[in-house]
């Protein structure tokens, strides 16, 4: 019956191209004639040629030469603060607005180079620049800013912040609490809490038949300020510190890409570095003779560290249907910066430290090992297995050390902490229906630690989720998750001092059983709308836990829809809720059973509405999107009134529109009105002398109302 078939088959094939050759051959045929009936003369091949002028092919056209769009034109911003800034940078007045985005190519040498500058008027802003040669060189060249902005509410008596070494006015009165400093409200000053990333990169790659090289080099410089705090036995302070980081990144790869077969080998290298080794400052509790000799304090500031690593990865194609990829890579990481001196304090004789240096060292492997295969056209399978190593090589001694620059403390001794992680993942898709998908999988997650108080935790997983896509285009996706992990026998560490309470279980490695349920729909009505609606919810049991963490649950909904009300107008309204609930258990004594529990109830939620319209002609580009988030948390504890709540209020109003004047200019514009209220009983009300043993910074909690509006000009070329 084969063999009958497959006869059919090639008399039918040798029946098809007799029919395309017969057919090329009058075709021909009719254009000879035609072009001899004009008198065209023939050419080399001795037909008559073949007239091509109004031959026009509105695909084949390339782009030569420059192509872009350019923006230009002001920003105005009504008020200070520091929140709405947060990182952007954008506080009261004005900035230009400078954007552009250019692409030269030339077909005739194949090369390519594209340019994009953002918001270079603004605080925060980046340029990159790609392109090359096609099959000779790519490079790239980029530059960025972004500012971080984190209090404009603090106030200090030292002087000097963002140095490392802060000092106290000379009318200082020292005190043995914030309320015996007499001359505090005097040496108050305001100092703005902030910092600033730059980073400047440069990558080039060089390809050579199925293989390419390539080395990329990132510069990256972090110059600011950071909240810090140090102490003096029970007394402390909250100061400024200095932030001077910089950062460089090295990789050089080397790669092949075959039909079936992809291989990389690369290296990385990282150096961190810090301007500043320690911080210093004046002891403002500095009262004899509570405190002999703690006149100064000093802390370490991120020591200089450096990071090597060997990669290599690889795919191959065993089939259509079967895939494998795998990597490993191998890094070290370094750390020898010198210890600073026990203390400062000269009245303490601090013993000779057991070494200079840390001598850290850490070595690494990560390795990554995946396999598909569709079985059938329906039955597809997946299996992965992951594993992660850091062996921590630092010396281990026991040092003596100085609590605070104040007392000799009992000595103790370094634990490099090491753990091995082994994830295996095994899955499956099948395909029920034309339009509906079953999947399945079971996770197992093995950790091995050292120096912690569980040795061992072993996880699984198993997952199920359906997919189902009906024929007039919505869609429901139903996933449900259960997981166990089980610890060996928990145990406080011995070397860590003051001990731990031997009840209590720390939640990232107690016994735990979680329960995961997520359901998606989203559904076409009547081609115009679009509604969606979604739940997930997990529950967390920590049953074997006496003190700590014992159980946790998180619920969220959300629900959106879109509208097409005309061929020129859309409109969209969405919201959410979310829930996570915690409670804990506490002991107020060493050793003792639970006697307070304690619970968490955070409740956020956010709606938003939006509009945009085209008008005109379409010329006109009109939209409007107002958005409302809350948040509360609540904490209470058993028998006690709890603390107050932890509010955020958050409300958006965007006003936008463009009108083109011509194909290649038009005008924007912009008008963003956002409203913030917070209450963090943290802050508020906490004056650098609230606490009597304890001098705050006295932030408060961000409250803001900005008006922002952009006028600009875009043009495209």
């Amino acid at each position: 019956m084969r063999r009958s078939n497959d006869k059919v088959r090639t008399e039918g094939d040798k029946t098809m191209r007799n029919a395309k050759r017969l057919f090329v051959s009058l075709a021909l045929a009719v254009q000879a004639a035609l072009v001899a009936a004009e008198d065209k003369p023939a050419d080399a091949s001795g037909w008559p040629a073949v007239d091509k002028s109004d031959w026009k092919c509105k695909y084949c056209a390339f782009q030569t030469g420059w192509s872009g769009e350019f923006e230009l034109g002001a920003v105005y911003v009504s008020d200070d603060s520091y929140k709405f800034a947060e990182y952007t940078g954008l506080e009261k007045g004005g900035y230009a607005v400078a954007n552009a985005n250019a692409r030269y190519t030339n077909p005739e040498s194949a090369s390519r180079w594209d340019l994009y500058a953002t918001n270079l008027g603004f605080p925060y802003r980046a340029v990159d620049v790609d392109g090359g040669k096609q099959g000779s060189y790519r490079l790239r060249l980029n530059y960025s800013e972004l500012p971080h902005f984190i209090s404009d509410s603090a106030r200090t008596p030292f002087v000097g912040s963002g140095g490392d070494s802060l000092t106290l006015p000379g009318t200082w009165v020292y005190g043995g609490t914030t309320g015996a400093m007499t001359d505090l409200p005097n040496s108050l000053q305001d100092v703005d809490i902030e910092n600033t990333r730059k980073r400047v990169g440069v990558g080039l790659t060089v390809p050579w038949r199925d293989w390419e090289a390539g080395v990329n080099v990132r510069h990256e410089t972090r110059d600011g300020t950071k909240r810090i705090a140090g102490a003096f036995l029970t007394s402390s302070a909250q100061m400024i510190a200095p932030v001077n980081y910089t950062t460089d990144d090295v990789e050089a790869a080397v790669s092949y890409a075959g039909t079936k077969a992809q291989v990389k080998f690369a290296y990385h290298f990282s150096s961190f570095s810090d301007d500043n080794a320690a911080l210093t400052w004046r002891n403002p509790f500095a009262v004899p003779p509570a405190y002999p000799g703690a006149d100064v304090g000093q802390l370490a500031l991120p020591p200089e560290n450096q990071f090597h690593q060997l990669l290599a990865s690889g795919a191959y194609q065993f089939t259509k249907q079967t895939r494998a990829t795998a990597s490993v890579a191998v890094g070290r990481n370094l750390q020898d910066d010198p210890f600073l001196a026990s203390t400062l304090n000269t009245s303490i004789a601090a013993p000779t430290l057991p070494r200079s240096s840390l001598q850290g060292r850490v070595d690494t492997i990560n390795a990554d090992l995946k396999f598909m295969s569709l079985v059938t056209d329906k039955l597809r399978l997946d299996a992965s297995y992951k594993y992660d190593d850091r062996d921590n090589r630092t010396p281990q001694d026991t040092f003596s050390w100085v609590s605070t620059d104040s007392v000799l403390a009992a000595p103790r001794t370094n634990l490099p902490y090491s753990f091995t992680r082994n994830l295996f993942k095994l899955s499956a898709d099948y395909r029920v229906a034309k339009r509906d998908k079953l999947s399945a999988g079971v996770d197992y997650d093995i950790n091995d630690r050292t120096y912690q108080a569980v040795d061992k935790t072993k996880e699984g997983t198993f997952w199920a989720k359906y997919i189902a896509h009906a024929a007039d285009g919505g869609d429901i996706s139903l996933k449900y998750a259960h997981s166990s992990r089980e610890g060996s026998t928990y145990q406080a560490v011995p070397e860590i001092l003051p001990p731990e309470n031997p009840l209590m279980r720390k939640y990232n490695m107690a016994d735990r059983s979680r329960d995961a349920l997520g359901l998606r729909i989203t559904q076409l009505m009547g081609g115009a709308t679009t509604v969606g609606f979604g739940f997930n919810y997990a529950n967390d049991d920590y049953s074997n836990s006496t003190v700590g963490l014992t159980s946790s649950s998180d619920l969220v909904f959300d629900a959106d829809v879109g509208i097409q009300l005309t061929k020129s107008t859309t409109f969209h309204v969405f919201g959410s809720y979310e829930e996570i609930d915690s409670e804990q258990a506490g002991a107020s004594s060493f050793g003792n059973p639970p006697d307070w529990t304690g619970t968490n109830n955070d409740v956020i939620g956010a709606a938003g509405i939006g509009i945009k319209q085209k008008a005109l002609a379409g010329k006109l580009d009109l939209g409007a999107d107002y958005t409302l988030s809350r948040s509360r948390g609540h904490t209470t504890v058993a028998g006690d009134t709890g603390f107050p709540d932890l509010t955020s209020r958050l409300s958006s109003l965007k006003l936008y529109g463009s009108y083109r004047v011509t194909d290649a200019m038009s005008v924007a514009m912009a008008y963003w009105y956002e409203s913030y209220r917070s209450q963090d009983w943290q802050l508020n009300g906490v004056t650098p002398s609230t606490v009597s043993n304890v001098l705050t910074l006295g932030e408060t909690s961000p409250n803001y109302n900005v008006n922002f509006v952009s006028v600009s000009l875009r043009y495209r070329f």
